[in-house]
């Protein structure tokens, strides 16, 4: 109940915040190159909150971003040639793939190193409905 609690306070903090931020927008001089409001680029989501590009954290940003925000995704091919936002090239470093797929590592060259992992090009999109995101 805390944690909830919290979270919608944050939520309306945010809103407020935001709804400010774009009340001034019309009044203030921007010091961009183009004399415009500079973009608000949220890589990954909301990931403060919630997992790094994970659903919850790209909705989120968009719920309680201003007006023209920007989602930055960091796309990784799959097996099947899907396209996934994922925030490394190993799912390992961001997901439960390890508790999924325990047996499924392979070795591959990156950036000329030999290294063992979890490559989202070894999964189909399928095989990954059942993986989640982590915190980093």
């Amino acid at each position: 109940m805390r944690a909830s609690t919290v979270l919608l306070c944050s939520v309306v903090l945010i809103q407020v915040f935001a709804a400010q931020i774009d009340a001034k927008r019309s009044r203030s001089p921007w010091q961009t190159l183009s004399g415009d409001a500079p973009l608000v680029i949220a890589r990954g989501g909301f990931s403060g909150l919630f997992p790094d590009s994970s659903i919850d954290a790209y909705n989120f940003a968009m719920q309680t971003s201003v007006a023209g925000a920007v989602i930055w995704c960091d796309v990784q091919l799959t097996k099947d040639g899907h396209g996934i936002c994922f925030p490394d090239l190993k799912l390992n470093n961001a997901s439960n793939i390890g508790d999924v797929f325990p047996n499924r590592q392979k070795s591959y060259p990156v950036n000329g190193v030999t290294t063992l992992s979890w490559f989202t090009i070894d999964f189909s999109l399928r095989d990954l409905k059942n993986v989640s995101c982590k915190y980093l």
